[in-house]
Order: structure tokens, then sequence, then C-alpha cells
């Protein structure tokens, strides 16, 4: 009779199929890692390239508006400007040499390899350097010149471009052209260049480290490569096609194929606004990829030893823990889904039945627990809630109040008397006993008592206009909500503009279940950084404690959060009329809740931060 098969123990079923799963675990861990590094290297390298070529690009500019800046002196200098403006058709400068020692003398403190050149309405020259010289010594010549043409579209400003300069020998360099003004009646009155050797780039280029091996160009703004870590090419033009990627809303890196060699490389660069050339850095894939490999094979090694660590352990402890531990985590995950009873079992380990004991006592306590830390939460909730409410109201108080003393500082009398009555039937709205909840049409009769007091004291100055989804009048809202956004549209938007008339525009609507209240204003505004920062004060709770901010908006939207939850609350964005928005988002109930029904808060999250 022939032998029954044994099963095989439980111990080397796990192991072959750990075997097996650390097989495929590797190769396709490897595979994803591999590319993931690759892509993390390469966006790494090309982050670190086009940093660099913007601070090159940003070097280059500094030099050039140096010079810029300096030819302008010569331009507009009193002895040059009349010396250029007494030529005529038929006369010239009286004392040409004289006029080229003057500038020779400016240009002495500034910079010896630089020369300034110029030429009067007769064709005359005149310059400031005798060992560099322009290559074009007539004027007559420049007229063949492509790129001489468009200085006359620039109105004065400097056009720079790649070309020749003589120094001993043709030498490559870079020339500044513009037309000379006179400084009162703004005619032209001659022609003005500045020369200086492409040597001077090239230091300030090499001054520059780099992380990875790289070819760099500079191209002027008429595709001419001005400069290149290649010198055979400059002076030459650019590949057509690759500097016809630079214009427009092009992307700063892209991969691109040389026109000679047909090499694949990566292309990163930067344009000035200000010469209109662009510095552009060529780096090879193996350049990037060589640390990623050594990535891989890191991680392979890393993976290999996880996975030994992890058969030995899984081996070890399956053997004696993964039956009652696995019927352990199958009741435990039930927690919180259904009733989960006590489980009563005997086990051949103490430590398993101590475990499984322990549980049990754990499953009888659990009901009586969460209790009990639900109502500590409520109470912890409307405290904060309570909190909140008494922090807001000694705020608002001393704003009016302060309205009213200025009022009657200004002699109008009548005018406070009615303030002082808006003001208390706004504190009596606002202590009112009633539930928190009340209709947007009670809380908009709060808004127009306040917007009395407003009037009072600033007459027509201001004017608010109100925008109201017809059927939203009796929406349930938490009391004083308009209120404190319109408030912070007078103190840090309106009463910081100087003059004009300030507009208030209040927009009430509901979308997709829920309810946007918008306060806009025409005032100062904000630009991107601080109103990120604000936002981040409103919305980061630790933030407004550090920072010791106001409590106006943020007292908001934490009274929101207390009752609502995510996703209600306050955003901030610039507003059509020029000033700053503030959307309020809150939930739409359903037809017929009134404002005296119960509503639990929910819980007040992180989210509060310091306000305006």
């Amino acid at each position: 009779m022939p032998m029954l098969r044994r099963p095989l123990p439980i111990f080397v079923q796990l192991l072959a199929g750990m075997f097996v799963i650390a097989v495929l675990v590797i190769a396709l861990t490897n595979m994803f890692n591999y590319r993931l590094a690759s892509q993390m290297v390469l966006n790494r390298s090309a982050g670190y390239t086009q940093e660099s070529v913007e601070q090159l690009s940003a070097k280059i500019d500094v030099l050039l508006r140096q010079y810029d800046q300096f030819s302008q002196l010569i331009a507009f200098d009193d002895r040059v400007q009349k010396s250029l403006s007494e030529t005529s058709d038929t006369s010239a400068v009286l004392d040409p040499i004289g006029l080229n020692r003057y500038m020779a003398e400016k240009v002495r403190y500034i910079a010896n390899d630089m020369l300034i050149h110029l030429f009067d309405r007769n064709g005359n020259a005149y310059a400031s350097n005798d060992s560099l010289q322009l290559f074009w010594r007539k004027y007559d010549e420049l007229g063949s010149i492509t790129w001489f043409s468009k200085i006359n579209r620039l109105d004065g400003r400097m056009l720079w471009v790649y070309g020749p300069a003589w120094r001993d020998g043709e030498i490559p360099a870079i020339i500044g052209a513009r037309k000379v003004k006179n400084q009162h009646d703004m005619q032209v009155i001659g022609d003005q260049f500045v020369v200086f050797p492409v040597e001077k780039i090239n230091r300030i280029i090499s001054e520059t480290g780099q992380r990875i091996d790289r070819k760099v160009q500079v191209m002027d703004s008429s595709g001419n490569i001005v400069y290149s870590t290649e010198p055979r090419e400059i002076g030459t033009a650019a590949d057509q096609g690759l500097f016809a990627k630079f214009g427009g809303n092009a992307q700063t890196f892209f991969e691109w194929t040389t026109r000679e060699e047909q090499e694949r490389m990566y292309v990163t660069f930067a344009t000035s606004s200000y010469s209109g050339w662009t510095t552009i850095a060529y780096f090879k894939p193996e350049a990037v990829y060589s640390d990623a490999s050594q990535i891989w094979i890191n991680a392979l090694l890393a993976i290999a030893a996880g996975i030994v660590v992890a058969l030995i352990l899984v081996a070890y402890f399956t053997w004696s823990l993964t039956k009652p531990i696995r019927h352990l985590a199958s009741a435990m995950n039930r927690i919180g889904r259904e009733r989960i009873l006590p489980i009563n079992e005997r086990f051949a380990s103490s430590e398993i039945s101590f475990l499984y004991a322990n549980f049990n006592r754990m499953v009888n306590q659990l009901e009586e627990v969460v209790e009990r830390l639900s109502e500590q939460q409520m109470s912890e909730q409307r405290a904060q809630l309570v909190a909140l409410k008494a922090q807001f109201r000694p705020h608002f108080l001393y704003n009016s109040l302060n309205l009213i003393y200025w009022t009657i500082e200004d002699g109008r009398h009548e005018a406070a008397q009615e303030m002082t009555i808006a003001l208390s039937e706004l504190l009596r709205y606002s202590v009112h006993p009633s539930s928190e909840l009340v209709t947007l049409r009670e809380d908009l009769a709060q808004l127009e008592r306040y917007l009395l007091l407003q009037r009072s004291r600033y007459g027509s100055k201001f004017s608010v206009q109100m925008e109201i989804e017809p059927g939203l009048e009796e929406q349930c809202v938490i009391r004083l909500v308009l209120q404190p956004l319109v408030e912070n549209a007078f103190h840090h938007g309106l009463e910081h503009k100087a003059d004009g008339d300030w507009q208030i525009r209040v927009s009430l609507y509901s979308f997709d279940g829920m309810l946007y209240c918008t306060v806009e204003d025409n005032g100062k505004g904000m630009d991107e950084t601080a109103l990120y920062e604000l936002e981040t004060r409103i919305h980061v709770e630790h933030l407004l404690e550090e920072k010791g901010g106001g409590i106006g908006l943020s007292n908001l939207h934490k009274q929101i959060r207390a009752f609502f939850g995510l996703p209600y609350g306050l955003k901030l964005s610039p507003s059509p009329l020029g000033g700053l928005m503030v959307t309020l988002t809150l939930p739409l109930h359903a037809a017929g809740q009134q404002a005296g029904q119960s509503y639990q808060p929910r819980n007040i999250g992180k989210g509060g931060g310091g306000a305006a």
C-alpha cells in the first residue's frame, strides 16, 4: 500500500511562498525605484542647472546694465551733448581730439577694457580708447549690418549684440548700440557704441560653480552665439530650430537632439527681459543617470538584505503566533463597525492567553470609554465656542465705541446719539439668549445697523452694493456672520485708501449644496505674499498664538468650524474691485429648518489662525 503524502508544514510553505514573492518584489521594486530615482535625479539636476542658468543670466545682465548706465552718463554729459549738438551738415566739432581725451578720462576710472565710440550726424567718429576700436571705422559701413536698423526702433534704449572689434587684429566682442538724443529737445544728434571683449563674460561664467558637466552658451537677440564653453562656436549662428523654441511660453527644460552630432541632450535656458539674450545650458543624460544607477545598486542590496531578514522573522514568529494573532487582529478590525463580543478560547501559550484576556477586558470597557470621551469632547467644544464669542464681543464693542468717540469729537452730537441707539441694538442682538443660529434676514438687519454707524462717520464717502439670491433670506447662519466681514473691509482695506470713492459689494448665493457669502472692497488690497501669510494665519491656530494677531476673521473662521466642521470657513483672494475679497462658505440648510432648532456644533479643528 503506497504511503500517504504528508502535508507540508506551514513553516516550509511560508518559506517557499516568501521566496517566490521576494523574487517578484525585487524585480518590480527595482524597476519602479530605478524609474522613480531617475526621474527625481533628472528633476533635481534640471532644477540645479536652471537655477545656475538664471544666476548666469542675472550676472550678465548686471554687467550689461553697468555698461549701459555708464554709457548714458557719457551720452548725456554736457560737453558731449554740446559737441554733438553743434555739428551741422557742413561743419564738424572744433576739437575732436579734445573730446576723445575727455571721454578716455571718463572711461579710465570705470573699465580700461571698454570703448565708448560716437558718430555725430555728419558721420564723424570719436573714441575713448585707441587700443580697442570699433570694427567699422566709417559710419557708411554700418548700413550693411543687419542689426543696425533695429536701434532706430528702440527710442534711445541700448541694443546688445555680438560683433567683431579690433585690438591688434579682429577679436570677438560685445557691442551695445543706441541713438543719442539731445536732452533738451530729444532730437537724435548721433550714435553711441559700447564695446568690450567677450572674455569679460567668460570670467563671469567661470566664477559660477556647477554640479554636473555641461556646456553653456549665450545667444543675443538675433540668434548669434555671444559666448560658448566651446570657443569655436563663438560668433556663429545658433541652430534655428533650437532658437525658435526659446520664444513665447516655451518650457525652460526640454530634450533636444543636436543638429551636427545627432546627440541627445537636455537643455535648460533663461532669457533676459533687459537685453533679450538667452543663456543656455546643455547636459548629457549620462551625467544625470550615473547617480541613479548607483541608487539602483544600493536599493537592490537593501531590498535583498531586508528580504532575508524578513524571511527569518516570518519563519520564527509564524510558527507560534500566526493563527491566534490573525484571529485577534480580525476581531480588533471589527471594532467601530459592529459590536464585538469577548473571545472565549483556550491557547497553549500563556502569553497569547494573557493577550486575549486583556482584549476581552478592553471590549467590555470600550463602550463606556467611548461614551465618556464623547461627552467630554462635546463639553470642550461648547466651552471653546463660548470663549470665541466672549472674545468677539469686546472686540466689536471697542471698535464701535471708538467710532462714536470720534463722531462726538467731530461735534456731530445728533449723529452720535443715533449711533449710540444703533450700538445698543447691535449689542442686544449679539447677546440675545436665543439659539446661536439665526436667519440670514436677521443678520442682514444687523449689518444695516452697523452700516448706519459707518454712514454717521463717513457720510456718502462709501457705497454698499447688495446682491442676494432670492429665497436665501430664511437660510440659517450663525449669529454675527456678515458684520465682521464688512468691518474688516473698512478697517483693513478702505481706511488705508487715501482718496476716491469707497466701494463694498456683498454677494449671497448658493451653489452645489453650499451657501456662499462674499464681501469685496476697492481698498488697499494685498500682494500675493501678504495674502498668503494672512490666510495661513487665519487657518493655522498656532500661528495666531505666536503672532498675537487680531480676532476678527480668525474668530469668525473658528466659530464656523465649531458649528459646521470641514470644509466650511473663510477664503481670501484679490477682488475685481481692486481690494480684497473674503469668501465665507456655510452649509445650505434644507427647506423649512428654523433658526431656533438645535444644531450640535462639530469638532473645532486646528485650522483657526490670526485674523485681519
